[in-house]
């Protein structure tokens, strides 16, 4: 069997399934990065001791980095299986014409503007890619250091390489772009994930998923786009 033929024996509903839980994993992951990035205003030390602690977690019954390399392994898993699996569906999506049943593509009446969230919900595959770029950006910076996304990069100076990063306008700016872009996918990925478990068939599930959508996604992108703003107004530095 060729991969050709192994990726059409995979339905859709499998495909969906698989994006709602790799989607699952990254929503619980923004918020709690966020929580752990938030310690920036604490100052140096205790933003350093945080880096350190991640590092550190299991020694020393580990080795350093074994827990941390756990995590981001587990992530990697999930980025592939949501890429492969919306490259997947986009692809089926288009040879079907991505139009409604009927096979007629419904327009939007004259005179009436788009709501921020029906945006969002159209802006998925978009807002996806935008995430994808700024976090091989983002890990080739602040975790890398490797040149032209990293200036300057000194190993455990994790608050001076974050303030050092964000120093830069062009960085500060595509942060903020990028919290724009995870605030529209996550809102509409967490009602996405009841539509493909099922789970918005009760409408007050639905109506809760909406809701609590809208205020991760918008809560995350608050929390991380202050740090830039932050930055650049030398609140912190």
């Amino acid at each position: 069997m060729t991969i050709s033929d192994s990726a059409g024996a995979l339905k859709t509903a499998d495909l969906k399934l698989a994006m709602a839980a790799s989607g699952t994993v990254f929503s619980a992951f923004t918020v709690a990065h966020m929580a752990g990035n938030l310690q920036v205003y604490l100052g140096r030390d205790r933003f350093d001791g945080y880096a350190r602690f991640l590092r550190t977690m299991g020694v020393p019954v580990l080795p350093e980095s074994t827990v941390l390399w756990v995590f981001r392994s587990g992530l990697l898993a999930c980025a592939v299986t949501h890429v492969s699996c919306a490259s997947l569906l986009t692809v089926r999506a288009w040879r079907a014409g991505d139009r409604p049943a009927g096979g007629v593509r419904r327009s939007r009446p004259r005179g009436r503007r788009r709501r921020v969230w029906e945006i969002a919900k159209r802006s998925m595959r978009s807002t996806g890619v935008v995430l994808g770029l700024f976090t091989a950006h983002h890990i080739a910076d602040l975790t890398l250091g490797v040149r032209p996304a990293a200036t300057e990069h000194a190993k455990g100076a994790a608050y001076d390489n974050l303030v050092r990063s964000l120093q830069r306008p062009q960085v500060a700016g595509l942060y903020l772009a990028a919290m724009l872009a995870l605030a529209a996918h996550t809102s509409q990925g967490i009602v996405q994930v009841g539509n493909d478990t099922g789970l918005s068939g009760d409408r007050r599930v639905r109506e809760a998923l909406s809701i609590a959508g809208r205020v991760i996604g918008t809560g995350v992108a608050l929390g991380n786009a202050s740090i830039p703003l932050a930055v650049q107004t030398r609140l912190v530095r």
